[in-house]
């Protein structure tokens, strides 16, 4: 058996046996450092309590086209948790999942998406999705680009039926792609989230300039901008003095599991 089947036979197992766990990293206001929401971040537990993270298996799950039944499985379980927090008065939402582009090709994704949500009674404010900039690969991992733009086209189509459904989108890993210009101009996107490559350079003059131009331009076409990988005080000043006004990342808190996740909420309005 090759590694893509055994890995394949060993997802699909994993989806039947509830082996997967999503964590929420927080989105913080760096003005106040009130939460804003967070994000989910799946990951892999295996019978013999070995983590897998998503760099290991996303991109060859990706390759396979199984990274659909992944995010149905995530947007499951973070709708469930929203659900259960709601219920027992706990703050929780909003909450932002990543999306794969190849639900773009998939009839009534965005509807499917809703009905997953509808049945764990969470509202439209409470679940955004985010859907990476970042270009599609070839089989041999050199970047794929399409003379007939049908990616984009498909991003395009994906957008408008998340919008449609009225849900709030962000493109995610901004600028680590090769058609970051074309989709702002034509997909409709309410976030973006500036890719931790840069904001961690930051105080490098090339990158201030970039990271800069970004978040006005953003900020012209009334987008909302969230950093990612924010671990210091200077790249927080830098940002919040470019205005941008919201950051994720170590600095506020890593990845948690649900009942971490509340316990941090609760944390924050109790000081409050």
């Amino acid at each position: 058996m090759d590694y893509r089947s055994e890995l394949e036979i060993s997802f699909r197992e994993a989806l039947n046996n509830n082996c997967l766990n999503v964590l929420y990293q927080p989105q913080v206001d760096m003005r106040t450092e009130e939460p804003k929401g967070a994000e989910a971040l799946v990951r892999w537990k295996k019978e013999d309590g070995t983590v897998l993270s998503p760099a290991y298996f996303v991109p060859a799950l990706e390759k396979m086209g199984l990274t659909t039944f992944l995010d149905e499985a995530v947007i499951g379980i973070v709708c469930r948790d929203i659900c259960e927090a709601k219920q027992n008065g706990f703050p929780f939402s909003p909450v932002s999942v990543n999306l794969s582009r190849l639900h773009a090709v998939r009839r009534n994704a965005a509807k499917s998406f809703r009905e997953i949500a509808e049945r764990c009674g969470v509202e439209r404010p409470e679940l955004s999705f985010e859907i990476t900039e970042t270009a599609a690969q070839t089989e041999d991992g050199t970047e794929e680009v399409s003379e007939t733009n049908e990616e984009d086209k498909k991003m395009m189509l994906l957008a408008g039926a998340l919008k449609g459904e009225g849900y709030r989108i962000a493109m995610d890993d901004y600028g680590m792609g090769s058609s970051t210009l074309k989709l702002l101009q034509e997909v409709p996107f309410d976030i973006l989230k500036l890719d931790r490559y840069f904001v961690r350079r930051i105080g490098d003059p090339r990158t201030d300039i970039i990271l800069a131009s970004t978040i006005g331009m953003a900020g012209a076409l009334g987008m909302e901008v969230i950093a990612e990988g924010v671990e210091t005080e200077k790249q927080i000043r830098f940002l919040l003095d470019h205005r941008c006004r919201y950051g994720q990342g170590y600095y506020y808190s890593g990845p948690l599991p649900k009942e971490e996740y509340i316990r941090w909420r609760l944390e924050y309005e109790k000081d409050v």
